[in-house]
């Protein structure tokens, strides 16, 4: 997103998310998604399509973040692009955490120009910052009534969109689009032939190293967009805090998977927090529309734990499985991947 506005980051339209992995063979090119991670930088590039399957992967690269990139990670991103050996000159972003706010609304039905005028005024009851102080756009996801419409306005504080932007500047490339994390894994999902499951309630979760992205879908359209401050630097440092160890030890043990049965034990608590957060959405959820999720689909690079996703699975009742974006890729390139798939 040249400009620095939101409003490539999405189409104020019911079939947005599925104009994003569904363009014309001419339209496509090479593209780059990167996702700047709390611990890490993830590239993924994706080519033109050669036929109706999906985009090949031209290759893709994880640069970890060392002490003191967290403040300026323009060389960290040099090096994971650099990584893909590929001529770029532009990369497609997105944002998340706490300066972004996602709300699901209830709003009279009315044409896009009048919705995204209507916007600020509404927006404003939810945000904890300035209007001022913002980016601001939105995306009608469909009818609520016979004349209202449900409304996903996403609003980003303008100080970490410029700083991410100057990041990539500095690395010596330009931004050609800004997204949201959760609305990149949901296009990764939808691109992966999830419109053709049986229609259903089901949630992505990206558990990273600081952040979980929550997307609950219905049927092919997302109706509920979270970030919950929780992810895999917590789960070490708690569960070492139960234990009496130090989380290096804890992270070691979970990266390898030889987890002890004290660790084990001590991870089914920690992860109650987590639990916690996603049964609110999931009650929230399921008394906006009808129906709790019937499936956690999870990504991120603590997808990998099998001891992390056991502590899950013994608070939840849904299935549970690992969720990987595209064949070559494992999870923890999931925002990367369907950042990738946006060419406008």
């Amino acid at each position: 997103m040249p400009s620095g506005s939101l409003t490539t980051v999405l189409d104020p339209a019911l079939s947005f998310l599925k104009r994003l992995t569904t363009v014309s063979p001419q339209e496509v090119k090479l593209t780059v998604g990167l996702d700047v991670g709390a611990t890490a930088i993830k590239a993924v590039a994706l080519g033109p399509r050669k036929s109706a399957g999906a985009r090949p992967l031209l290759g893709h690269h994880l640069v970890p973040l060392q002490e003191g990139q967290d403040v300026d990670a323009s060389e960290a991103i040099k090096a994971a692009v650099f990584g893909l050996h590929l001529p770029v000159r532009n990369v497609n972003l997105s944002v998340s955490g706490q300066w972004v706010i996602m709300r699901i609304v209830e709003l009279p039905t009315m044409k896009p120009v009048e919705m995204m005028q209507a916007l600020p005024f509404e927006a404003q009851r939810y945000l904890p910052f300035n209007i001022q102080d913002v980016v601001l756009d939105g995306a009608v996801l469909g009818p609520a009534s016979s004349n209202k419409s449900w409304v996903l306005i996403v609003a980003c504080k303008k100080e970490l969109l410029e700083r991410r932007m100057d990041w990539v500047r500095r690395a010596g490339f330009e931004v050609a689009v800004v997204d949201v994390d959760a609305l990149a894994i949901a296009n990764g999902f939808l691109a992966g032939g999830s419109t053709q499951r049986p229609q259903g309630t089901r949630a992505i979760l990206n558990v990273g190293g600081q952040l979980t992205n929550l997307v609950i879908f219905q049927g092919s359209v997302p109706y509920l967009v979270r970030d919950i401050p929780w992810g895999g630097e917590k789960l070490a440092r708690n569960t070492a805090e139960q234990t009496g160890t130090d989380p290096a030890g804890v992270a070691k043990q979970l990266a390898e998977g030889a987890v002890s049965a004290e660790v084990a034990s001590a991870m089914k608590l920690v992860t109650e927090a987590l639990v916690t957060e996603l049964q609110l959405s999931f009650d929230y959820f399921e008394n906006r529309f009808g129906q709790p999720p019937e499936e956690i689909l999870v990504s991120g690079g603590m997808s990998q734990s099998a001891a992390f996703l056991d502590a899950l699975k013994q608070h939840l009742t849904q299935t549970m499985t690992p969720w990987v974006p595209a064949a070559g890729l494992s999870p923890q390139f999931a925002v990367a991947y369907g950042l990738a798939l946006r060419t406008s």
